[in-house]
């Protein structure tokens, strides 16, 4: 049975548009199914961009949603506890072209990407500069601490 948008929102641990960039057999937990990679464009709860791995049945006979290699979606997806993302027939997820009144209901992504990267979020050089910078506070403050002692 399909959830209202209030229930979709409200029971999902992650929403997301993504595009999926690859569709694997899972191998790697007890769920099995597929392994859907998704690069996110828009995030409204639960993630924030760059790639994100769902996992889904392997045929809609067994509820897994079918995804389609380079298709963008509005993914609704779900956790227990440390378990996986997972994605099925159940939730809202749907091709973005059919998702008007979602992205309507869900309002101002949290996050954005451009070219794979929030717009907002430094890039791979600025965040490696910033996590030397505070090294660097971090040992001259060490090393000063030690000279009073």
């Amino acid at each position: 049975m399909k959830q209202t948008l209030e229930e979709g929102r409200a029971q999902s641990q992650a929403i997301f548009e993504g595009t999926v960039t690859k569709i694997s057999p899972n191998t790697a937990t007890q769920f099995r199914g597929l392994e859907v990679r998704l690069t996110v464009k828009r995030a409204w709860k639960g993630v924030e961009r760059g790639e994100v791995a769902v996992l889904t049945a392997s045929t809609g006979a067994v509820c897994g949603y079918p995804f389609s290699e380079g298709a963008t979606y509005l993914v609704y997806a779900y956790r227990a506890k440390a378990d996986p993302l997972r994605v099925s027939l159940c939730s809202l997820t749907k091709p973005i072209d059919q998702a008007k009144d979602d992205l309507k209901h869900l309002g101002k992504p949290t996050s954005t990407s451009s070219n794979g990267r929030c717009a907002a979020s430094p890039g791979a050089n600025e965040g490696a500069a910033l996590e030397l910078i505070a090294l660097l506070i971090a040992g001259f403050a060490l090393v000063s601490r030690r000279s009073w002692l």
